[in-house]
């Protein structure tokens, strides 16, 4: 646990669309790390996007610069609609309560105002639209603007919350308390024939069953299975020792996004699960008839320790 947060095992995979996941209460956070940001790819930051809108939670990427030079700690920069951090401006939110404000765009750095509370002081303080322009050396028609729900540069900010003598500024969410959009989603994902012959077959007997796939490509896991009131990290491969660590990791996931994992296999190995992560065989699936028994077996063998 870290700062309230419970993360996920570390897996570290070429490609790998996201490098954790972390739960505090209902914040979800799906993490992507890496030392240039933008060296995110878009097709990357889609699958992060989708993923995390699926799972109800939101993706965060953390960095140390960008292509012209070091990130500024505590400013938010955006990289295809994620937010992205220094490690330091995540460390100094959660352990010290520091609100974040700032936001980088093109020009500068910018603050989210609160405008309602703007206008309210001004004409409180009675102070006219000219007045308030000439001390925070803006236009008139640029401080109607700030009235109407313009952000302001970090700079003029600060000159017109002195001249209010209160904040008017209001904090960025980071911590993912408001989950991804459906508009900045790409669904459906890699398409099922581009998957290996064992895979396509698995989930083609899903979707019998009344599942939707969406397949991942970035994942420890080949998919995400959706019906009307579950989704599941599902995983098809035919039996090897190297699902030892995969198991694990999607184990690991699942108990910090509280979704179902399951891993479908070719054939019989005595255990009904690997490293906690719930079998279920190929035969087995065949034999199924709708997601209510798909889940009974998932819970069932996720009890028995074997």
């Amino acid at each position: 646990m870290y700062a309230g947060f419970y993360v996920s095992e570390l897996y570290i995979m070429r490609l790998m669309g996201f490098d954790l996941v972390a739960r505090k209460d209902n914040a979800l956070l799906i993490v992507k790390v890496l030392t240039n940001i933008d060296s995110l790819s878009e097709d990357v930051a889609n699958e992060l996007k989708t993923l995390s809108f699926l799972l109800h939670g939101s993706p965060m990427l953390i960095g140390e610069r960008d292509g012209s030079g070091p990130l500024e700690d505590n400013v938010v920069y955006y990289r295809f609609g994620i937010q992205a951090i220094t490690f330091n401006t995540l460390k100094n939110h959660l352990l010290d309560g520091m609100s974040i404000k700032a936001y980088a765009a093109p020009g500068g750095t910018y603050v989210n105002l609160d405008e309602k509370k703007l206008r309210r002081l001004r004409q409180e303080q009675n102070i006219s639209l000219g007045e308030f322009a000439r001390f925070v050396r803006v236009s008139r028609r640029t401080a109607r603007l700030y009235e109407e729900g313009m952000n302001a540069r970090f700079e003029i900010a600060l000159r017109i919350e002195k001249l209010l003598g209160s904040t008017i500024t209001i904090p960025i969410d980071i911590l993912g308390t408001k989950s991804t959009d459906r508009k900045d989603v790409v669904l459906p994902g890699r398409e099922i024939n581009s998957l290996k012959t064992f895979q396509r077959e698995i989930f083609s007997l899903l979707e019998k069953v009344g599942y939707k796939i969406i397949p991942m490509e970035r994942c420890p896991f080949e998919a995400l299975s959706k019906d009307r009131d579950q989704i599941l990290l599902t995983c098809a491969h035919r039996y090897s020792r190297k699902l030892f660590r995969k198991a694990q990791i999607v184990s690991s996931i699942s108990r910090i996004t509280e979704k179902h994992a399951v891993l479908f296999i070719d054939r019989e190995i005595g255990k009904t699960n690997i490293e906690g992560t719930p079998i279920i065989m190929k035969s087995e699936l065949k034999k199924i008839r709708d997601p209510e028994e798909v889940i009974d077996l998932i819970i069932e063998r996720k009890i028995k320790r074997t």
